[in-house]
């Protein structure tokens, strides 16, 4: 089974952008991911740092090695190792019910939580879940067809469009995330009051 030339330029594209992003993301604010790291409490305070300085390097390499497309089966199987462990990281804190923190996956500007907090939920797991399945679709060989002009714009629209995407589906699981933040308190004082009426 061969994938075409466009599918496999598109991914290529698309986990560079994600990587390379998410990259420039933690180096604009080590301290805060280092924050974020000791929240999950995986690893020991003496490693902290030196992850908060090793995973966006590793992530930025990864994201300049999918632009290049050399051994691009290398780069799609560390790169879904990469993604599965970060949601084995996330699956070990939901199962303990650590939930309140920040995955560390946001795009934001880091100094607003508004636009950067996003707390870990099964949805993170279907995400990355879909991200690791994207990346092991490169290791299909591709049929090498040479690409013409509206190969190159259906890839840009493509790329634009699944992107687009990506965020709206951040952004749908943060709004879940605040709606469900007014929305227990106001139950849980509905009760209060029955119990009270009861009473």
């Amino acid at each position: 089974m061969t994938i075409d030339a466009v599918i496999e330029l598109l991914v290529r594209l698309l986990f560079a952008m994600l990587l390379l992003g998410a990259s420039l993301h933690k180096f604009s604010d080590r301290a805060s991911f280092s924050g974020v790291l000791a929240a999950y409490r995986l690893f020991p305070a003496s490693m902290l740092s030196l992850l908060a300085i090793k995973i966006p390097i590793i992530e930025m390499i990864l994201g300049l090695a999918w632009l290049s497309g050399i051994q691009l089966t290398f780069v799609a199987l560390a790169s879904a190792m990469l993604m599965a462990a970060y949601t084995v990281a996330i699956a070990i804190n939901l199962w303990r019910g650590n939930v309140d923190i920040d995955c560390g996956c946001g795009f934001g500007n880091s100094k607003s939580r508004a636009t950067s907090y996003q707390r870990l939920s099964a949805g993170l797991l279907y995400r990355n879940g879909a991200l690791i399945g994207l990346a092991l679709l490169a290791l299909l060989p591709s049929n090498e067809r040479l690409l013409g002009i509206l190969d190159y714009a259906t890839v840009a629209l493509a790329c634009c469009g699944l992107m687009l995407g990506y965020a709206a589906f951040n952004q749908l699981l943060a709004n879940k995330q605040v709606i469900d933040s007014w929305r227990i308190p106001l139950i849980q004082d509905s009760l209060a009051q029955g119990e009270n009426a009861d009473a």
